[in-house]
């Protein structure tokens, strides 16, 4: 693949941690994969570390440490980015319906050894090639919360994880289903860079994602959260074929 692979282990226990990462380390160099691999104590670590930088490709995590469990690591993660592959690691097998929620791509069941690795890596890098096939968009941003930006961090999304976009002066602002992200590239730099049976312009100040469109007014398009976007008259009959387009498509794909 492409670049270098990004992996987490977040392991309460050290020897636990050094030995799946040494496990990991042989399976990469054995298939000349160039990597990056880091640990962390607990949850609050990678998350920390995760608010800066999410450019994180694999996340293996032990279920059950102090505070903040595996679990409630993998629905804060799941949240706002559904690219990372969670694989769980744990003694026990009580957490697969756990697993289901938070799309967990495998279960690695302790103890960890050779043959668990490759099956497992061998999921997860081809998981990693076909997201590279739907070009991940990696850009620098600054989080937007109540009216003040954070610094900047390298912000790794999916086309899919982004609501809708507005433009606003010289940025953009990158609407997901939790936060919102300034970027300090113009609206008609995202429109080239999306998928156009995807995004359209309801406003020419707004791109909108059809996939969370719940149905269209006059002056609105209504999305799946209850937000509305400003529907142009303009706008309005490109608008709404896109959207009978785009869902139409997805009834045919039985989606």
């Amino acid at each position: 693949m492409a670049g270098q692979m990004k992996i987490a282990v977040v392991e309460d226990e050290k020897p636990h941690a050094a030995m799946l990462t040494g496990l990991l380390e042989a399976w990469l160099k054995k298939n000349k994969v160039e990597f990056c691999i880091r640990e962390f104590p607990n949850a609050a670590s990678f998350l920390f570390e995760w608010e800066q930088d999410q450019a994180w490709e694999v996340l293996f995590f032990d279920i059950q440490m102090p505070g903040l469990s595996g679990v409630e690591l993998a629905r804060r993660i799941r949240k706002e980015n559904r690219r990372i592959a969670l694989v769980f690691v744990t003694g026990i097998t009580d957490y697969l319906l756990e697993g289901y929620e938070v799309e967990a791509l495998h279960y690695l069941v302790k103890p960890v050894d050779e043959a668990k690795i490759d099956s497992c890596m061998e999921r997860v890098f081809r998981r990693c090639r076909e997201l590279e096939k739907r070009e991940a968009i990696l850009t620098e941003a600054r989080e937007l919360v109540d009216g003040e930006k954070s610094s900047r961090i390298n912000l790794r999304l999916m086309p899919e994880d982004i609501v809708y976009i507005e433009a606003a002066t010289h940025n953009t602002e990158l609407h997901t289903a939790e936060k919102c992200y300034v970027v300090r590239e113009g609206i008609n730099v995202w429109r080239e860079r999306l998928p156009e049976e995807v995004f359209c312009f309801c406003h020419r100040s707004y791109l909108v994602n059809l996939l969370y469109v719940a149905q269209l007014e006059k002056e609105a398009v209504i999305l799946d959260d209850g937000r509305q976007i400003p529907l142009s008259r303009k706008n309005y009959k490109d608008v709404n074929q896109a959207f009978i387009r785009f869902y139409s498509k997805k009834k045919a794909e039985g989606l």
